[in-house]
């Protein structure tokens, strides 16, 4: 099928239908191009959706040529490549870094502890081996029980949370921050309780060893006598001890009066370790959270939608949601540093992540992230 250039010189993007694929050369107008006749979906967030090929991996934005695609056919394509964003992920400007920095987090790994996933899931099951998934659960606590990396918990909680971080978004929503990071699934529950806390100590060690860049725990404790945290505290020092990770931890939820506490692991002090607190989209600390000295870091946690028991994207609120979502935009800063400088640091980013946040005007320097912010300093 041939085409011609319009009226004005038309980039030649390689490899990619996307206004950010490189581009070496441009076609002036009037100049005819052999193209396959089949229709390309682009970038959903540069605008030039709808795109064209050659018989070399060339692409062309069709609103640059003139061709004999019925206009029915078009719309048509268009709308069954439609994909539904959602109010958190729209406030947070995601779709903007991923165009801007052409970044989606395919340099970076990240862990999730939690109940496991759906491995009916077509957004996760496609990325997810076995090799990269562990069950930390001693089979004695759930006796007459097989205990595999299924997600059997009624909600969905870990599914919710993996989908968040790293959903490929293939099918009809976009959900996950980072789709091209790598996932690590570490099974810490069975039904939404936490019959251990060495699970999450153990699901560190693992996720670490697994190269795990980034992690995110959406499970905490509150009742942790003094020895009990001291002891916890040493074997996370010893594990995290040279390093270079970021550990995301829900702050924890506060019911329906909220309340002043330390839940660990977030509340635990070393420097990797981040507690995350959940906001409100319109830039407030939600009332689920759970307040903290130890959280400065909030990411929307009202209302998130994520994929639930039915494999649909569902709302759901608390800081388990913020905090996957704050892992994803770590993974998808350490992907950009990794291919930018070829290494990265949690250090740095941490300081990052924080001072290019937006201030609460709430006492205690609470911030919410703000990814545009944190690429701009990058």
């Amino acid at each position: 099928m041939k085409v011609i250039v319009k009226d004005k010189y038309l980039n030649i993007r390689a490899g990619s239908p996307s206004l950010n694929a490189p581009s070496y050369q441009y076609l002036a107008p009037g100049s005819q191009i052999e193209v396959d006749g089949k229709l390309y979906k682009g970038d959903p967030y540069d605008g030039n959706d709808v795109w064209l090929k050659d018989g070399a991996d060339n692409y062309y934005w069709i609103g640059g040529v003139q061709h004999d695609i019925p206009t029915a056919d078009l719309l048509e394509f268009k709308a069954a490549g439609q994909k539904q964003t959602f109010p958190w992920f729209d406030s947070l400007k995601i779709g903007d870094v991923w165009s801007q920095h052409t970044e989606r987090g395919a340099r970076a790994t990240v862990a999730i502890l939690d109940t496991g996933y759906n491995s009916a899931n077509r957004d996760l099951t496609p990325k997810i081996t076995s090799a990269n998934t562990k069950v930390f659960i001693k089979p004695e606590v759930y006796p007459g029980l097989t205990l595999t990396i299924e997600d059997k918990d009624r909600q969905k909680h870990g599914t919710r949370c993996a989908s968040l971080a790293g959903a490929i978004n293939n099918d009809k929503w976009i959900i996950g921050v980072a789709p091209e990071c790598k996932l690590l699934i570490g099974k810490i529950s069975y039904d939404g309780t936490l019959p251990d806390f060495q699970y999450i100590l153990d699901g560190i060690d693992w996720a670490i060893k697994q190269k795990a860049d980034v992690i995110s725990i959406s499970y905490y404790v509150g009742n942790l006598s003094a020895a009990k945290i001291n002891d916890f505290q040493q074997q996370l020092n010893t594990i995290m001890a040279n390093n270079d990770v970021l550990i995301f931890a829900s702050s924890g939820n506060s019911g329906t009066t909220q309340i002043t506490a330390d839940y660990y692991p977030a509340s635990f002090v070393h420097n990797n370790v981040i507690s995350v607190g959940a906001s409100t989209l319109n830039g407030q600390i939600a009332p689920v959270t759970v307040l903290s000295s130890k959280t400065i870091l909030h990411a929307p946690g009202e209302n998130i939608e994520s994929y639930n028991p039915q494999g649909v994207p569902s709302p759901e609120t608390g800081t388990s949601f913020s905090t996957p979502i704050a892992a994803g935009i770590a993974a998808l800063a350490v992907s950009y540093l990794k291919r930018k400088n070829g290494s990265w640091s949690a250090a740095t980013l941490k300081a990052k992540m924080i001072s290019t946040a937006d201030t609460i005007n709430t006492p205690g320097n609470k911030k919410i992230i703000n990814p545009v912010n944190l690429f701009k300093a990058l």
